[in-house]
């Protein structure tokens, strides 16, 4: 784990990370595995050949019995052969040396006769190990020793059978595994080399078109897009990126507009007062009737601007999401009070205003300053556009889920291409009698965001010159039990 974290910390590209990772991983798992199979496969195969050379120690030592424990009739029964000779042939057949060695570990007869002369001491072959991996001192090579006792009828045994093979046969096995082994780890890294590689690949690719479609947002190439590629979790990413850059191209979309209406907005009012302050500032004050129509007309467009930034600064404080106290609050009563207050401005303009709200309507969460600006927009909007004679109406119901406030009118109404938009900010179904009537296009925005802000939504039915219809629908504070 260290040496993948000093990678990592070393190679700044996350392929190159990504790829020293695997191929580190998996040549240390490689490495530990190859390791621990050759060490298995060497102690294995030296234990099975010390077995099967103990096996045939164990026969010629039973073989042996006979010979040494009755000279004479082992030479009757085997004609001229000698013990040597006997050694000898054993020696031939297992490819490897045979020594007697008595009772006291002194060799007696050996199928090398260098070995005769030697001294044998207490080798661990002679005790209970049974066997040995040493040095042969005279033939200088590493050999395998093991011994047999020769079983005879007495407590002691008549001697030893001491047989050995050099070890250089057996490490040409375990070299030869040692190098399988090697081969195969060697074409299972080149594997996840190239395995990594296209892992890699596949990561980083999609993530550099990322970056590099960042960076052009960046620079103001806001219609760049990614193509989700790669893993499930790129592939999300990318789809993230593409909605936040779309969400990024429309609100920068809505800011431009917003600031190209607020400047066309602010900008007859303003020029319009600096033209009558021209002409004041030009006029002599003979003309005081003149003088007084223009002051009116100033304070006019003042009023105008007024409202137009109060609207542009409640909208934004709403849209910004700033926190306001919501308590639960029974709507009837709030409703009552807005017809009341709108009733005398219903009669001023030859309107019939009808009102249907119960006493008392369910527990709705809200804002109730702000759903009462809503509320009285929405009628003052319905008062605007609409005709002397005609008739205004405000009700409540409430249903399982939620409190339904509508606010209908029998005016000029809405065509059916401008409904979708009506919410929108600066939007004008007809700007000349908006304009005329001191609206700024900001009435419904405001409404809409003071609706949401308080979790409910507002929606529109409207016919031309029939009449249009806004209905607000509020959450319940606490839902009726079924």
């Amino acid at each position: 784990m260290a040496i993948v974290l000093w990678i990592q910390q070393r190679v700044h590209s996350l392929s190159s990370q990504l790829l020293l990772t695997y191929v580190t991983v998996m040549f240390i798992g490689l490495g530990s595995m190859t390791g621990w199979t050759g060490r298995q496969f060497a102690e294995e195969t030296i234990l099975q050949a010390r077995d099967q050379l103990q096996l045939q120690a164990q026969l010629i030592a039973n073989a042996m019995r006979e010979p040494i424990a009755r000279p004479s009739e082992a030479s009757n029964i085997s004609g001229t052969r000698t013990i040597p000779d006997l050694l000898g042939s054993y020696a031939q057949n297992i490819g490897g040396q045979v020594t007697l060695v008595d009772a006291q570990l002194k060799v007696t007869a050996s199928s090398d006769p260098k070995v005769i002369s030697q001294t044998v001491e207490s080798f661990p072959e002679f005790s209970a190990t049974r066997y040995n991996i040493r040095r042969d001192t005279p033939n200088g090579e590493e050999r395998l020793f093991v011994a047999a006792p020769i079983p005879s009828n007495a407590t002691r045994p008549l001697g030893f059978v001491q047989l050995s093979v050099p070890m250089s046969p057996i490490y040409g096995v375990i070299d030869r595994k040692w190098l399988d082994l090697m081969g195969i780890g060697a074409v299972a890294l080149a594997l996840t080399i190239l395995a990594s590689l296209l892992l890699a690949r596949r990561i980083v690719k999609p993530i550099q078109h990322l970056t590099t479609t960042s960076e052009h947002l960046s620079a103001g190439r806001l219609d760049e897009r990614v193509s989700p590629d790669g893993p499930g979790e790129i592939r999300r990413l990318g789809q993230a990126f593409n909605q936040m850059g779309e969400r990024l191209q429309a609100m920068i979309a809505q800011q431009r507009e917003f600031v190209d209406n607020a400047a066309h907005e602010l900008r007859s009012p303003l020029t319009s007062l600096r033209l009558r302050l021209d002409l004041l500032a030009e006029d002599d004050g003979s003309d005081l009737a003149l003088g007084k129509q223009y002051v009116g007309k100033m304070q006019s467009d003042v009023g105008y601007l007024q409202r137009l930034i109060d609207h542009l600064l409640t909208l934004a404080s709403v849209e910004e999401g700033e926190p306001s106290e919501r308590t639960p609050t029974d709507f009837a009563p709030v409703l009552c009070g807005i017809a009341d207050e709108m009733a005398l401005i219903v009669q001023q303009a030859e309107l019939t205003f009808q009102v249907g709200v119960p006493e008392h309507l369910p527990s709705v969460q809200v804002n109730v300053d702000q759903m009462r600006i809503a509320i009285r927009n929405l009628l003052d909007n319905a008062i605007k556009y609409s005709s002397p004679g005609g008739t205004i109406s405000l009700t409540a119901r409430s249903n399982d889920h939620a409190l339904e406030i509508q606010v209908a009118d029998n005016g000029i109404g809405i065509p059916a291409d401008a409904l979708p938009r009506v919410f929108e900010r600066f939007y004008r179904v007809d700007r000349a009698r908006a304009r005329k009537q001191g609206g700024a296009g900001l009435g419904l925005a405001l409404v809409r965001a003071m609706v949401e802000a308080n979790n409910g939504t507002i929606a529109v039915e409207s016919q031309v010159n029939q009449g249009s219809q806004f209905i607000v629908r509020l959450p319940l504070s606490v839902m009726p039990e079924s």
